[in-house]
């Protein structure tokens, strides 16, 4: 799932406990590696700026490219994971949350294209 030299970079990850941290640890375990975990951050918009200064690597969700700072660049990875939409039983009947939860379908479900830029765009 990650290029194996990827483990020779410094990582940036989430705390223990959290799935950000435990994909990252997943991903490099199954690509035969241990990750040298020097930042732990629990907020993306901080994990991209260390990116960016060059402190480290890390393993983000697609959804969070929107807010990357220059100097990021993006590398799809073929890693898949699953997401619920909780809520109140009634409540899916209801004409708002239909929206939005066929709004959240469509973003989860979004794949990468060639179209997608790597600059951190």
């Amino acid at each position: 799932p990650v290029p194996r030299w990827w483990g020779a970079f410094p990582w940036i990850t989430a705390t223990p406990g959290t799935l950000c941290h435990a994909m990252t640890v997943r991903a490099c375990h199954a690509s035969g590696f241990e990750p040298s975990i020097r930042h732990r951050v629990d907020d993306f918009d901080t994990v991209l700026g260390l990116v960016a200064i060059g402190a480290g690597v890390a393993l983000l969700p697609a959804t969070v490219r929107a807010g990357a700072p220059s100097g990021v660049v993006w590398e799809w990875l073929p890693i898949r994971r699953r997401a619920l939409l909780a809520h109140r039983r009634g409540a899916a009947e209801h004409p708002a949350a239909r929206a939005v939860g066929e709004a959240l379908r469509a973003l989860v479900l979004t794949e990468p294209t060639e179209e997608w830029p790597t600059d951190g765009r």
